[in-house]
């Protein structure tokens, strides 16, 4: 009978041959290249390049109400923020953004929630999502102040219109994307209802509904200017839109600019310091998303 030691397989040494004596340093990089990984300081020189684009074209024209240049805006714009004007109305769009933003987003948790749940919530969220969410906000805004007046009530309904309907669809999707391993997961831990929904649907469908968030804030952001057109000029108040209507009815058109150039910044701050943030330290630091 053979012993198992016989099957053991003998070491071997492998001669490695040895190592150069110097080794030949890779060459740096230009500082260009170094300088130029840095994605912060190339969306600087595209914003510089378009800012002399736009200061060259109104020299061009060299017609101030047609087209104020870059530097002649700045100043518009940081006259308007000593003034206290502009901020006071950024703060008014802003307060009253907030408000139809967070019912939107209530109520579309709310239908997708039943949308999950139930079999006549499903069939509910679809057929108004078909009806309503090809229906631009701005539309209703006439029926709007029919049925509001001229207050915030008006605007705050259009707002949750282009709110709820992008973040529904979306946070459905990633409802239906959930793998089913976690779903019986919290089948298993008997989690029905609203903890089901909290506690594995949520989360593992949190990328989807970051996407909705983002959608419908754009959505709201946008209506909530152009409503502003409209309801300002009927009310003779509001927020950023009717600092722009105003400055184009004076013929302010340095301060109309100004008032545009505070809806981007304001949509640049809220897309880089709010949801950039917010999946930095979620969907991307649990590795859901790249």
């Amino acid at each position: 009978m053979t012993t198992p030691s016989t099957y053991i397989r003998p070491e071997r040494d492998i001669a490695l041959a040895p190592l150069p004596d110097t080794f030949e340093a890779a060459a740096p990089l230009p500082w260009l290249e170094r300088v130029w990984q840095y994605e912060a300081l190339r969306k600087t020189f595209i914003l510089i390049a378009l800012a002399a684009i736009w200061e060259g074209a109104a020299r061009y024209t060299d017609n101030d109400l047609l087209l104020p240049g870059f530097i002649q805006t700045a100043q518009a714009f940081f006259n308007g923020i000593a003034t206290g004007e502009l901020l006071s109305r950024a703060a008014m769009s802003l307060q009253v953004l907030l408000k139809g933003y967070v019912v939107g987003i209530v109520l579309a948790f709310t239908l997708t929630s039943l949308a999950v749940s139930t079999r006549l919530g499903r069939d509910l969220l679809s057929t108004l999502t078909s009806m309503f969410n090809p229906l631009p906000a701005i539309a209703l805004l006439p029926l709007a102040l029919l049925w509001f007046g001229l207050g915030e009530g008006s605007l705050i309904f259009v707002l949750i219109h282009s709110v709820l309907w992008a973040l529904a669809l979306n946070t459905y999707s990633g409802f239906l994307s959930v793998s089913e391993t976690l779903r019986m997961a919290g089948r298993n831990y008997g989690l029905r209802g609203v903890p089901y929904v909290f506690q594995i649907l949520i989360p593992a469908a949190l990328p989807a509904i970051m996407s909705g968030l983002k959608i419908g804030w754009a959505f709201a952001w946008r209506t909530l200017i152009a409503a502003e057109l409209v309801f300002g000029s009927a009310s003779g108040k509001g927020g950023l839109g009717w600092y722009i209507y105003q400055s184009r009815n004076e013929l302010y058109t340095d301060k109309a600019f100004a008032g545009l150039a505070a809806v981007v910044i304001i949509g640049l701050l809220v897309e880089t310091l709010g949801f950039n943030t917010l999946e930095r330290v979620t969907v991307r630091r649990w590795g859901m998303q790249r």
